[in-house]
């Protein structure tokens, strides 16, 4: 698996997933967002410009975007979306159950389901 995905890449794999997902979906959304993959890729799309986070200091490097990443709904979304066991977002969601503040449910997230093992799923080859 190659080791560093574009943020071009991670949004194409992303466009590719159902926005429809059994578990993700019990998950409140933000305000303004049909859905996750809707939220993810508005979020990369300003990625490497300012944007709204005015994030100056971006990289080009998906796997820098995920380990940056404040919400953990995003991140459990993405994986099921992926294709991660659903015993494994079941226990994510638990873990990230009662904490605060959003940060720190996403560094939860990312024990359970780390960029590799997302990357994994979302570049595989398809067969």
């Amino acid at each position: 698996m190659k080791s560093l995905y574009t943020i071009a890449q991670l949004m194409t794999a992303i466009e590719g997933l159902s926005a429809r997902t059994p578990l993700s979906d019990e998950l409140p959304l933000p305000t303004g967002h049909v859905n996750f993959r809707s939220q993810w890729l508005a979020w990369l799309s300003e990625y490497l410009t300012p944007g709204y986070y005015d994030r100056n200091n971006a990289v080009d490097d998906a796997k820098w975007a995920y380990n940056h990443l404040g919400n953990g709904k995003m991140i459990v979304w993405l994986n099921e979306a992926a294709g991660e066991d659903s015993r494994i977002i079941r226990a994510t969601i638990v873990a990230m159950e009662e904490r605060e503040p959003p940060q720190t449910r996403a560094s939860y997230a990312r024990r359970v389901l780390p960029w590799e093992s997302a990357a994994g799923l979302l570049f595989r080859p398809k067969t």
